[in-house]
């Protein structure tokens, strides 16, 4: 016996209107994407949509041309987790909801800890101390999808040339998106 779900109506113009809390749980924001198939023939199935996961052959070469040239940790996510890196550890990890957050806000993030600035938890099961950190939001059609992040371990930092990088290879990729 399958078990029933929340009952919505549909509006005159074919909308309903997805429970909070399962939003929540799911993390689906204003703006995120949703994917609409029907299984089983008569089964809706709704699924989050990644327009960077069709990116991915895009995003490993541009994640290892940024990090042979900044030679940090190079990371590029849609707007939950890592997608490609130069590190497979980091591959397929879920970012915090903090980092979630700054990217959906769509606002550069360069954080160094000899500023004395307070480093942010990239990770919930990983904890590393970085000494610098940069945030490149990835942004089509004036929505974040995704962002190049740079993390730097050892006390050399990047540089605005660094930043510069990242900028010209988000928008790089954002352009790869029809």
């Amino acid at each position: 016996m399958e078990g029933k779900g929340i009952v919505r109506r549909v509006d005159e113009l074919g909308r309903i209107v997805l429970p909070r809390e399962m939003r929540k749980m799911l993390n689906v924001r204003v703006g995120s994407k949703l994917e609409i198939g029907i299984v089983d023939g008569n089964k809706f199935l709704l699924t989050k949509y990644s327009d960077m996961a069709s990116l991915k052959e895009y995003s490993d070469a541009v994640a290892s041309a940024i990090s042979v040239s900044i030679e940090h940790d190079v990371l590029i996510s849609d707007m939950e987790k890592i997608l490609s890196s130069n590190k497979k550890k980091y591959i397929n990890k879920n970012l915090s909801e903090e980092v979630q957050e700054l990217i959906y806000n769509k606002e550069i993030i360069i954080k160094k800890q000899a500023d004395g600035s307070e480093m942010l938890k990239f990770f919930n099961d990983i904890s590393i101390d970085f000494s610098c950190q940069l945030i490149v939001p990835i942004v089509k059609d004036g929505d974040a999808i995704g962002a190049i992040i740079i993390l730097a371990i050892e006390n050399k930092c990047f540089d605005d040339s660094s930043v510069k990088v990242c900028k010209a290879f988000s928008k790089y990729l954002s352009d790869q998106i029809s």
